[in-house]
């Protein structure tokens, strides 16, 4: 898996096509129970994402860093550092097998590796792409997911774009275990011409962030707000 792994970032630095990148900032009162929410008070979040495609399949790939000006939920630590990365190869592209019209219109092979100072995660399945009437993109991934700090589990993660309108949209992500439950949607206002900019893309908005734990029980859904540039 490692291997493979290495391989596709290999070939992703060589052989792109369309790429996008992003920074956001966030704020959110996390004042729950859960190992994301902070001991008391809200929690600052700055972004960074990337994706791009390439010859033979996709790449995602985000940093967070967090800052809790009382400290994060179980430790004395105001400050944390996030990340995935999170290739594909393109099963149709590597058979020659044409993209499909149908349900389905592309399949992966799909890998991830999760990481931050204390927890790391290898991930590793099958992917696909999916037509969905009003979804712009939906993204589909089943994986075996093999991590350092709790048990081995399986992991299902779907992505999703709804173009609204001219200048409104609605995207997010829902990552379910049998041990958690992790959704984030944002809906999301293009600024860019009612203030002048010419050059990316500025979009302001709000966040529903969700989290569920199965083991223990502890929830919490946050509301934040958020501010958006793309280039």
């Amino acid at each position: 898996m490692k291997r493979l792994l290495t391989l596709s970032t290999l070939l992703i630095a060589h052989l792109y096509g369309f790429s996008t990148t992003n920074i956001q900032y966030l704020y959110g009162k996390f004042e729950g129970p859960t190992f994301l929410d902070t001991q008391s008070g809200a929690k600052h979040t700055i972004t960074v994402e990337h994706y791009r495609t390439w010859d033979y399949g996709d790449l995602f790939a985000f940093s967070d860093y967090t800052y809790a000006p009382r400290g994060l939920q179980f430790t004395n630590e105001k400050n944390d550092l996030y990340g995935e990365f999170s290739p594909r190869l393109s099963l149709n592209k590597l058979t020659g097998t044409s993209r499909s019209e149908g349900f389905v219109k592309e399949w992966y092979s799909a890998f991830q590796y999760n990481g931050s100072n204390t927890y790391h995660a290898w991930l590793y399945g099958i992917g696909s792409d999916l037509n969905i009437p009003g979804f712009s993109v939906f993204g589909l991934n089943l994986y075996r997911k093999v991590q350092n700090i709790g048990e081995d589990t399986y992991q299902l993660s779907t992505n999703y774009y709804v173009p609204l309108s001219e200048r409104w949209h609605f995207e997010g992500f829902i990552d379910w275990t049998a041990i958690d439950f992790l959704s984030q949607n944002q809906l999301l206002f293009n600024l860019s011409s009612s203030i002048g900019i010419h050059t990316g893309k500025l979009e302001v908005g709000s966040e529903v962030h969700t989290y569920r734990e199965n083991i223990y029980h502890q929830n919490n859904t946050v509301f934040q707000a958020m501010i958006k540039y793309v280039w």
